[in-house]
């Protein structure tokens, strides 16, 4: 995004100017994201949540230089695939006795009618922690490195939000940051202090793939594990007739059912879409599932608020007739 955060100290270092900030915020033209640190209150309003988040790590930087950025925090700026946005900007070095949470000072000045224009978006405080993996420098910034990012969040994150890290982590989907592999992070899950950690790590770690082709995939590759459905093959590939016809999410051969996530980005995004129009691809995808189903397969399809609803999810491939064992019981060490 093209927003850029005003930094009073450096505007006053440079023009001498003390109070025009203080003033453009009592007109209500700027938010203040953090002590010292200003953004145009309608380029903050108008960010997607995930760039909020984003400029706020931005704006901690500034107002507290070198801070060092663990967890999840560094996750999002290693461009990790995670399911929701952190609730704190996270924080490495915090001596005992100085971790814990602080609230978020994000804010903007009341207008005559009693409303900030900041109601309902979400804003970030901070998070202290006590020492984490020495920092490296990636993109300005001093983050814990990429392996041992991706470890520590899996171990203190749920089953499905741990394998939609670790899918992307190890993935060939991933197109930016260091190469990282499954052994080289099982060798860090196995070096966490506590136990409860290591196990859990490991057991995410284990189910992990290199081949799911998106979140949303890994999502319901997850809830499908933790709902006790039969492991499906993926990205299978369909030859009707000797010509191919069809890559698919998910394939049970056993029961000649596919199982298909439709995410927006499918449809929405030019990279997906390629020379096609995004009706263009609807309709080459309903031509896809007719060959499939003349063929004798059956096709469950489903979306990201299925994918996130375990009993709905459920519902769908049970009537789509797949056979449960019964949910498997993980929940976080």
């Amino acid at each position: 995004m093209g927003m850029e955060l005003i930094d009073a100290a450096a505007l006053h270092r440079s023009t001498g100017d003390s109070r025009s900030l203080s003033r453009r915020y009592a007109r209500g033209e700027l938010i203040r994201v953090r002590r010292g640190v200003y953004a145009l209150k309608q380029e903050w309003i108008s960010l997607p949540p995930w760039e909020r988040y984003r400029h706020t790590i931005l704006a901690v930087n500034l107002e507290l230089p070198e801070s060092r950025f663990c967890l999840n925090t560094a996750a999002a700026l290693w461009d990790l695939e995670l399911l929701d946005i952190p609730s704190h900007v996270q924080l490495s070095g915090a001596s005992r006795g100085h971790t814990g949470r602080s609230r978020p000072t994000t804010s903007a000045a009341l207008m005559p009618s009693g409303f900030s224009g900041l109601e309902g978006l979400g804003s970030y405080g901070i998070a202290r922690h006590g020492p984490q993996a020495a920092a490296v420098l990636h993109n300005g910034l001093l983050v814990t490195p990429l392996p041992e990012t991706v470890v520590s969040v899996i171990a203190r994150e749920n089953f499905a939000a741990g394998t939609v890290l670790a899918d992307h982590a190890i993935g060939m989907r991933r197109t930016s940051g260091p190469a990282v592999g499954k052994d080289e992070l099982l060798a860090l899950a196995a070096r966490l202090e506590s136990g409860a950690r290591r196990r859990w790590a490991t057991q995410v770690l284990d189910f992990a793939v290199t081949n799911s082709g998106s979140a949303g995939e890994s999502l319901s590759r997850a809830q499908i594990h933790l709902l006790g459905f039969p492991a499906p093959l993926l990205q299978a590939s369909f030859h009707i007739g000797g010509r191919f016809v069809a890559r698919t999410d998910f394939f049970w051969p056993r029961f000649k059912l596919v199982g298909e996530f439709d995410g927006d980005a499918k449809y929405l995004r030019d990279e997906y879409l390629g020379h096609q129009t995004a009706r263009q691809t609807v309709l080459a995808e309903k031509k896809r599932e007719d060959k499939l189903r003349a063929a004798g397969f059956r096709v469950a399809r489903w979306d990201w608020a299925i994918a996130s609803d375990a009993p709905r999810l459920a519902a769908l491939l049970r009537n789509a007739g797949l056979p449960s064992s019964g949910s498997r019981n993980k929940s976080t060490p």
